[in-house]
């Protein structure tokens, strides 16, 4: 077995160490979980899961085209912005002072 926790990291945490006793395995008395309300222990149909995947590749798929759209009209106003920042610089360095 192997620890991964370090024992600077117990004591950080507030945990008292004791040497020489066995590592125990056990973890103690757990608390029962309740149900969640409106859920089954069956879970979701498989017809359900593939509608809902099939939705989610066509809204990937939107998402996608409209990523590459802006990205075209980014890369428009990015040549338009060059060219205006261009011109104004060109226009400052010719008038004379």
């Amino acid at each position: 077995m192997v620890d991964e926790i370090g024992s600077s990291s117990l004591m950080g945490c507030g945990f008292k160490l004791i040497k020489g006793e066995p590592a125990v395995s056990e973890q103690g008395p757990r608390t029962p979980f309740a149900p969640i309300p409106g859920t089954s222990s069956s879970g979701p149909s498989i017809d359900v899961l593939l509608q809902d995947q099939s939705r989610l590749k066509d809204e990937l798929t939107e998402v996608k085209a409209a990523l590459a759209e802006e990205k075209a009209l980014n890369a428009t106003h990015h040549e338009d912005l060059l060219s205006i920042l261009s011109a104004l610089t060109a226009k400052f360095s010719s008038s004379p002072p």
